[in-house]
């Protein structure tokens, strides 16, 4: 009987540890804002920045992180705040402004604006964070002509992060300086044909 009753007790004492725990909610941020716009900014070329792909183990609302094993880890207490891959987009639309201001940059979904003039399409085929240690992203980006689909550019950039902090904001920060870094190596302007 007394032994039922330590069980007991220890069994209310996890359950209540475990409801005390709160979650924590993230979400990325672009580093910098686009620079204001010119009195010519209505003839800008607009490129239109398709909702990127990301590995399907990334697809859920737990940050997914590895060990130093490459063991995946799904964190129930820190969560992205919505759509990892939607929230990524606009932060690297917004990263893309900033660094090509002669352009104007809209994350999908643009159809409130009409026709772009070109679809950059980005396919992450890795994104792995080792906690402690980096992110290593790596990405296929495709810019086309939205009229005639023709290829006017297309790489792969392959990047990486390096984690000073084992934390999750620290994650998150890290994640928004390589997004950034990532708008900066996606080289395309000089193939224009203007």
């Amino acid at each position: 009987m007394k032994k039922m009753k330590i069980i007991a007790l220890a069994s209310a004492f996890l359950l209540q540890a475990c409801a005390t725990v709160s979650t924590q909610f993230y979400s990325l941020d672009a580093i910098a804002p686009p620079k204001s716009e010119s009195n010519h900014a209505d003839k800008k070329p607009l490129i239109g920045v398709t909702q990127i792909t990301l590995p399907t183990v990334l697809e859920r609302k737990q940050i997914v992180t590895r060990d130093a094993h490459g063991k995946l880890i799904l964190s129930e207490q820190h969560q992205w705040a919505g759509l990892l891959k939607q929230n990524m987009t606009e932060v690297i639309a917004n990263d893309f402004a900033t660094v090509y201001p002669h352009f104007w940059f809209k994350a999908y979904p643009w159809s409130t604006l009409g026709m772009v003039d070109y679809r950059m399409v980005i396919d992450v085929t890795q994104l792995d964070i080792t906690m402690g240690k980096s992110i290593v992203l790596s990405a296929n980006w495709t810019l086309l002509n939205e009229k005639t689909h023709a290829v006017i550019a297309h790489d792969n950039v392959v990047l990486e992060q390096a984690l000073v902090e084992d934390n999750y904001a620290h994650v998150v920060k890290a994640m928004n300086q390589l997004l950034a870094q990532f708008a900066q190596e996606v080289h395309f302007s000089q193939n224009f044909p203007f």
